[in-house]
């Protein structure tokens, strides 16, 4: 028994001295391994219905989404229709000191915009916010109605106060296009689990669109990309947007937390 008893207190020595001589890590590194939510986020742009419903001269609709791709990259997309009419109108000049109306016009159309938006926001665990930064393809199609328009004369000679009528017979021109580049700047806050307010600003440049097969009438407004100008290709828009996120899978991911000790 006594040669069992001596046995036994040399194996747990050994034990432990094999165990005092393995390092000891002084600076441990956590792992921690949760799950994200990969999914599908649609919604509506609230601007839209808001102008529907106090201008009589617009009607409009926007649908948006994104889906996820990875930790920070989204692909996006936006898909309205819009109607607007308006009024061109001649500013004040040194013979006149009001505005002439041009035209009266209303323009109706769909688009589509697809592109990537990068969340450059780092979330706290748990938290599922985004300020993005992004880029747009744009396409339009839609028509153009002149209303009525006015015939400019400069030298006011039959007319000292205003232009001489030229039609107020409505004139539809069908079959126009449009396409435009898009950067994008926004962020996307969770009000409440899964539920999304959002915003927006985009800067979009026009490539190309297709005018009225006329020298009376060019597009001075675009669904999806506002109004056009002589002088620049450029426009400005934005949207307000609620939505929400639908998950469809959760992916794992390890993230290592690293405490660092000051002395």
């Amino acid at each position: 028994m006594l040669k069992y008893i001596i046995s036994l207190f040399f194996t747990i020595s050994s034990i432990g001295l094999y165990a005092q001589s393995k390092p000891i890590d002084t600076n441990p590194k956590d792992t921690v391994v949760y799950k994200q939510s990969y999914g599908l986020r649609v919604g509506i742009d609230l601007s839209r219905p808001i102008l529907t419903f106090t201008n009589d001269d617009y009607d409009g609709f926007e649908i948006v989404g994104d889906y996820r791709l990875t930790q920070k990259l989204y692909i996006a997309a936006e898909l309205g229709n819009e109607t607007n009419t308006k009024q061109e109108e001649l500013g004040p000049n040194n013979e006149n000191t009001t505005t002439s109306p041009l035209y009266n016009f209303t323009t109706k159309g769909n688009y589509i915009k697809l592109g990537i938006d990068y969340n450059t926001y780092a979330n706290w665990y748990g938290e599922h916010n985004s300020l993005f930064i992004g880029a747009r393809y744009a396409y339009a199609n839609f028509s153009q109605t002149v209303n009525n328009y006015s015939i400019y004369n400069s030298s006011r000679y039959w007319d000292a106060d205003d232009f001489t009528v030229g039609s107020n017979t409505p004139e539809e021109f069908s079959g126009l296009s449009a396409h435009w580049l898009e950067a994008v700047l926004g962020a996307k806050v969770e009000l409440f689990s899964n539920l999304y307010l959002g915003a927006s600003v985009r800067i979009g440049l026009l490539i190309n669109d297709k005018d009225p097969d006329t020298s009376r009438f060019n597009n001075l407004w675009i669904p999806g990309f506002n109004k056009v100008t002589d002088n620049s290709s450029f426009g400005v828009g934005y949207n307000y947007s609620i939505s929400y996120f639908i998950p469809l899978y959760k992916k794992a991911k390890k993230e290592k937390i690293k405490e660092e000790i000051e002395e």
